[in-house]
């Protein structure tokens, strides 16, 4: 039976949506600022493409995890579940790192860690004993 990732499927779009998002911050601030290459020692910039980095390398691996799982015909409730921790994670991790909330920023962090092992552990388990 084919499974169509589309759990998966919506969380990625959320997942490009905050990464377009933190990605317009980034152009915003080079036009504000006429800094075209690098961050020209601006911090505010350097802390836009820093939080839009980080997102980049959470989001990646954890939103292709996703689909594999869903794919491998993980249950969409735990899809549902693992997509709104990765989302909420990766919210509060930008949130906090942008606006200096350190508590804001350690708790998306290790939210996201916490999805990452569990997620990975999940596909791993799901692939070694399917069904």
């Amino acid at each position: 039976m084919i499974h169509l990732p589309t759990h998966s499927a919506v969380v990625c779009g959320l997942g490009m949506l905050l990464l377009a998002g933190l990605s317009m911050r980034v152009s915003r601030l080079r036009l504000r600022h006429r800094v075209f290459l690098g961050d020209a020692g601006v911090k505010e910039l350097q802390v836009a493409i820093r939080a839009h980095g980080n997102a980049v390398e959470h989001l990646t691996p954890m939103l292709l995890l996703l689909v594999v799982y869903e794919l491998l015909g993980g249950r969409k409730i735990l899809v549902d579940m693992f997509g709104l921790a990765i989302i909420t994670a990766r919210v509060c991790h930008a949130a906090g790192y942008l606006r200096r909330v350190g508590m804001l920023e350690q708790t998306g962090a290790a939210l996201t860690y916490a999805a990452e092992a569990a997620l990975g552990l999940m596909v791993i388990l799901k692939a070694w004993v399917p069904g």
